[in-house]
Parts: C-alpha cells; sequence; structure tokens
C-alpha cells in the first residue's frame, strides 16, 4: 500500500475545525513521488461528485509537503487555528471541480 485518502461527505463540529473534508496520507518510503497530490485529487473528484462545491483541507503548519500539495491543488489559505497539544493547523479551502 502506498497511502490512502478519506473523503468525509459531512463535517462534524470537530471536523469543521480540523480535519475537513479530506484527509490523505502516503508511507515514507513513497513520499514526493507525486503521490499525495495524485490522492488529493482524487478525494476532491469524489467530493465535487458528492455535490461538495469546495473542500476544506488542513494540515500542520511545519508539514511544508502537505502544504505543497494542498496549494499545488489550488487551496487558498483561510487561516491558521491553535490546536492544543498539536502544531499550528492550516485551513485551506480547496475547489472541487
Amino acid at each position: 500500500m502506498v497511502g490512502r485518502v478519506s473523503v468525509r461527505h459531512e463535517l462534524t463540529r470537530s471536523l469543521a475545525r480540523v480535519g475537513g473534508h479530506i484527509g490523505y496520507s502516503v508511507r515514507p518510503a513513497y513520499r514526493r513521488r507525486g503521490y499525495a497530490t495524485a490522492l488529493l485529487r482524487a478525494g476532491l473528484g469524489r467530493a465535487c461528485g458528492l455535490g461538495i462545491e469546495r473542500a476544506l483541507v488542513t494540515c500542520a503548519s511545519d508539514n511544508v509537503g502537505s502544504l505543497a500539495v494542498i496549494e499545488r491543488c489550488g487551496g487558498v489559505l483561510e487561516g491558521v487555528v491553535d490546536v492544543p497539544g498539536h502544531s499550528p493547523t492550516r485551513r485551506y479551502w480547496v475547489p472541487t471541480a
């Protein structure tokens, strides 16, 4: 397995703050090969099919790789939130179409 993507068609109160509509992960041995971008794009396509026009996607502020993936997919930074016990989290809105 190279990685995984999760699409959440509804946001709980917690996911609306941190987590968002789409989460993805790539095993360390497969990073920096474009898999994360492919996973996020696939997730955005699925979200579009569910009627979600723009998806909330979040990542830790120090996760440089994920920041690049989200921005490459058209993510627009809404802001940064502090999460107790975790790194500050960047919140992006990404168009699904």
